[in-house]
């Protein structure tokens, strides 16, 4: 299970990051954490202490909350898999509410085609 909350964090955090537009040096700074520290986060290396999770989530105007799995762990998906649903995720908060419903609508579209 450690392995697969490390993974999880680290697509999030990846995903909130750059839906942010910072890399791992500006976020490091703004938390007072060195860049390395981010990039062993993003690599599934490390998981960050709960205060580094904190200003991390706060920084990027995140709830923590994003930061753990709603229903535990799908074991049948790949990391790649669980990045690319956090990207989208992280997509989807930036959006306004009227391209919030389109991107839905095209999400749906192609769930069902």
């Amino acid at each position: 299970m450690d392995k697969d909350l490390k993974r999880f964090i680290a697509g999030q955090l990846r995903a909130y990051r750059r839906a942010a537009k910072l890399n791992q040096a500006e976020l490091a700074e703004r938390i007072d954490r060195t860049s390395e520290a981010i990039s062993n986060i993003e690599r599934g290396k490390s998981l960050p202490a709960l205060d580094t999770l904190m200003a991390i989530s706060q920084t990027l105007g995140v709830p923590i909350r994003e930061f753990f799995p709603d229903q535990g762990f799908d074991d049948d998906k790949s990391p790649n898999r669980l990045r690319l649903e956090a990207e989208a995720q992280a997509s989807l908060r930036s959006l306004s509410d009227e391209r919030a419903k389109i991107a839905l609508a095209q999400l749906k579209a192609l769930a069902s085609a």
